[in-house]
């Protein structure tokens, strides 16, 4: 799906955040004042706007250049959106205006769910991120952790607590060079998050796999205000 071709690198990522390497030959962690440094740098509100991409089982399918399959999506543009990154005292990154509403576009086999989450207003969604260093031992590595996001939804005639799980798939090479003053994180041209979990009432209801095989996704982009 539209989502796997920015994965190549989050794995490597997650590793090098659990653990160092065992070839003590390569500094993969930066120091302490290192990220405080870096995470003063990127501290603040970024104005930018959303491209959001998603696609459900009535869509055709396509085939890609490269012989993989992939199903006509929709395009949908927000503006005037922002985010807010803090420094490396908290390590969080908030986007916000998130369409959550956009998600019962892919929801299909629970109407009652599907009009509920199309009634939730825009709201902000806030998420971890770390660091880690490139090979080179020099250029910084950011890169947020997954986001789980609670709501309460009413719906069926009860209240249900309903848990959001997005992915962010790529992590961000800055230039050390530039991380310098404030405002640096605008070296980063464009953000994403995707769908990837969906649970009602402490179980387990969707899961992005099993959309996969039909073709349902969504995928939003923050495209930075340069």
């Amino acid at each position: 799906m539209m989502r796997h071709a920015a994965m190549l690198m989050a794995a490597a990522f997650l590793m090098s955040l659990a653990a160092c390497r065992n070839d003590e030959t390569h500094r993969t962690r930066l120091t302490n004042t290192e990220m405080d440094t870096y995470g003063k740098a990127i501290a603040g509100q970024y104005e930018g706007s959303y491209i959001i991409l998603w696609s459900n089982s009535t869509m055709p399918w396509h085939e890609t250049e490269d012989g993989r399959k992939t199903r006509e999506n929709v395009r949908e543009t927000a503006e005037d959106v922002s985010i807010t990154l803090t420094d490396n005292s908290m390590r969080s990154i908030a986007f916000h205006k998130f369409p959550i509403r956009l998600l019962s576009n892919i929801i299909e086999g629970n109407e009652a769910l599907k009009e509920a989450l199309a009634e939730v207003p825009d709201m902000d969604l806030t998420a971890r991120y770390g660091w880690t260093l490139y090979t080179d031992e020099v250029s910084p590595i950011w890169g947020m952790y997954d986001m789980m996001t609670p709501l309460t939804l009413t719906y069926g005639g009860q209240e249900h607590t309903i848990i959001l799980k997005f992915k962010n798939d790529v992590t961000q090479i800055l230039d050390r060079t530039k991380l310098e003053g404030s405002m640096c994180f605008r070296q980063v041209r464009t953000l994403q998050l995707s769908f990837d979990e969906l649970h009602v009432d402490g179980e387990l209801v969707l899961r992005d796999d099993s959309w996969e095989a039909n073709g349902g996704d969504l995928l939003v982009v923050f495209k930075m205000k340069q």
